[in-house]
């Protein structure tokens, strides 16, 4: 498994047909495109934003393989592993391993609050299959698990954890971390503090947005971790934030799809239990979209 990465590592979303019955693979293919094209450092497959609770296993396969066939070699291609299913998430390291992708996320079985000793032989068996250490998705809102930076600190001696999707219930333990030589490698994973995080030194992301502004997310990566322009930052979070801030009170995901479709690539609604934005919600984003500049594909 791939053990640097830095950059907007987007987690993309997924495309449905018409009724929502089955993956729209040409669609598929033209998002991670529009991706590439945007200067996206990678792509995650059958994240949260991919609606991956949603997929069936071999949904969840197809899209690794899909991501893989497009993807690799242009940027760097993530699988997200984890499942509420230890054998399934099992399987779906074994498949994206046997796919080559270049690293793996996981978030631990989030429906039973695990002990950090389960923590530990589910992550195993996982790293065993990938043949290296994995991302850790670090969401404690819904595994319940609030993973303490001394145990983040055990997950990497021992091999299983090289990063961490950081999307904590307390930030104090992210500035922690990211002054912890000892500890995983932070990777922004939470919208509201994207700028901050990366400008303690992260080296970078993971979140849903960049689905479909890629470009204002690439921007803020360069102005902060490659220029160390503060300022120039700041210009670019006062366009992307609006836009964040009105997904995360709105309706994320829906409102990723409707703003795909708003930029010219429809990518299909949600699947349930979740449904589509409602028109005038998705007046009021494209909006907020016009206010940031942001043009169709």
């Amino acid at each position: 498994m791939k053990t640097e990465l830095k950059g907007i590592l987007s987690a993309i979303l997924t495309p449905f047909n018409q009724d929502g019955s089955a993956i729209d693979e040409a669609a598929y293919v033209r998002l991670i495109k529009t991706q590439i094209d945007a200067g996206i450092h990678g792509i995650v497959a059958s994240g949260s934003t991919g609606e991956h609770p949603a997929l069936t296993v071999a949904e969840r396969k197809r899209v690794f393989e899909i991501a893989h066939e497009t993807a690799s070699g242009k940027t760097d291609v993530i699988a997200h592993v984890g499942s509420n299913n230890v054998r399934d998430a099992l399987e779906l390291a074994k498949h994206a391993s046997s796919v080559g992708v270049d690293q793996m996320l996981v978030v631990t079985p989030y429906f039973d609050r695990l002990k950090f000793p389960e923590v530990q032989t589910f992550l195993d068996k996982i790293v065993k299959i990938a043949g290296g250490p994995i991302i850790y998705y670090d969401t404690p809102g819904i595994t319940g698990l609030d993973i303490t930076e001394e145990q983040m600190v055990t997950l990497k001696k021992d091999g299983l954890v090289s990063h961490i999707k950081d999307s904590p219930a307390s930030f104090t333990r992210t500035m922690r971390m990211l002054s912890n030589p000892d500890a995983p490698t932070v990777l922004a994973g939470s919208d509201p503090a994207l700028l901050a995080v990366l400008a303690h030194g992260a080296p970078g992301s993971i979140i849903g947005a960049s689905t479909f502004v890629p470009e204002l997310c690439v921007e803020l990566f360069n102005r902060i971790s490659v220029d160390k322009d503060l300022p120039a930052a700041l210009q670019v979070w006062d366009k992307l934030w609006p836009i964040l801030n009105f997904m995360l009170l709105n309706g994320y995901v829906p409102l990723a799809k409707a703003g795909a479709a708003l930029r010219g690539l429809p990518l299909g609604e949600p699947r349930e239990p979740m449904t589509p934005s409602p028109q005038d919600l998705r007046d009021r984003f494209k909006a907020v979209l016009d206010k940031a500049g942001v043009q169709p594909f």
